[in-house]
């Protein structure tokens, strides 16, 4: 096994690790929020009732389960990108046009982190106006945008 096999072995190690780490995590949270499913816990006593309790008892749960999709697709993404050569030949394309100065190294990093965030926000927008909507929280459409009229009412991890 070269150098190179073995750095991306290490690499592909390392996102799994990373995914499964978050899985783990988001499963914990998952099990402590339905340990204390049944009684509003002490601090929030007086300040919601039961079934606004339950509402966001459900939602801590499709929110993490949401999570959970979202955490392995960007797992999966980050690995098709990394080993897939679109960076090299981003890398290539960009310093053969603009040459190799700071400014172009910094514009590519820019562009890179803006192509890694962009096949998430299907995620986003799922989570944001239909998730969100499905518990009462956002009453925005797509149309206006913006999370004016949004609250975010999951459970502290």
């Amino acid at each position: 096994m070269n150098t190179a096999e073995k750095v991306a072995l290490v690499v592909l190690t390392l996102i799994l690790a990373r995914w499964a780490a978050q899985f783990w995590l988001a499963r914990l949270n998952q099990r402590n929020v339905l340990a204390h499913a049944d009684a509003i816990p002490d601090a929030f006593k007086g300040t919601i009732d039961d079934a606004t309790y339950a509402k966001s008892v459900q939602y801590t749960l499709a929110k993490s389960r949401l999570g959970q999709i979202e955490m392995a697709y960007d797992a999966l993404v980050l690995a098709l990108v990394l080993f897939s050569g679109l960076l090299p030949w981003g890398f290539g394309l960009l310093t053969g046009w603009l040459g190799t100065s700071a400014w172009v190294m910094a514009a590519f990093l820019f562009a890179a982190g803006l192509v890694l965030s962009l096949p998430g926000l299907p995620f986003e927008w799922y989570g944001q106006f239909r998730l969100e909507e499905r518990f009462g929280f956002n009453t925005t459409t797509p149309k206006l945008g913006g999370r004016t009229a949004s609250r975010d009412c999951s459970l502290p991890l």
